[in-house]
């Protein structure tokens, strides 16, 4: 779980979730939103082991930002699918911290793929899915069923049931890349 501390502008503390994309370099990607403002987070491993990460990059239009951890020891990471090969009524698994339960997971299949008009973010073309995702998993990976990361999962429509979105992997990894490069998105 990814947790923004309560900061001296009265903002509130705010959780998600992250990816571990590399357990040697102790790099996650979570949701801009999740992050928003703060230079530091605490993040909890599974386990419950927890570290102070440093927000290395973030970009609001796709949601996506990455920090650092220490990891002590190389943690396991997670692996990328390709998002261009997904179909609709395809099978996934939603994975996050919905309101502080940890580790919960949540199965449902793709519902809608290329969404735009959600309003979630300035970049749209999201992977709808009925999988249960709730505040908590914002960030967290939506995984095809040989666990890929297919998706981040990212805010849900507050009032819709059964609708979740994600943003697919394809853009996560470029923007990634980038953030990780440069700091930012150049576009």
């Amino acid at each position: 779980s990814v947790r923004r501390q309560g900061d001296h502008r009265g903002l509130p503390a705010s959780a998600g979730s992250g990816v571990i994309i590399d357990g040697v370099k102790g790099i996650i990607v979570t949701n801009n939103h999740v992050v928003r403002g703060s230079g530091k987070v605490k993040v909890t491993l599974l386990g419950g082991d927890e570290r102070v990460g440093t927000v290395l990059g973030t970009d609001d239009d796709t949601d996506i930002a990455v920090i650092q951890i220490n990891p002590g020891k190389p943690l396991p990471a997670a692996t990328f699918g390709d998002s261009a090969g997904l179909k609709i009524g395809q099978l996934v698994v939603a994975v996050g911290n919905p309101y502080g339960l940890n580790d919960t997971l949540t199965f449902g299949i793709i519902s809608g793929l290329n969404r735009e008009n959600v309003n979630l973010s300035r970049y749209e073309d999201f992977i709808q899915t009925d999988a249960s995702i709730n505040p908590g998993n914002s960030g967290g990976p939506l995984l095809n069923i040989r666990g890929d990361v297919i998706g981040i999962n990212t805010a849900i429509i507050n009032y819709a049931q059964s609708i979740g979105f994600a943003i697919p992997s394809n853009i996560v990894v470029k923007v990634v890349d980038e953030l990780l490069k440069f700091g930012e998105v150049q576009r």
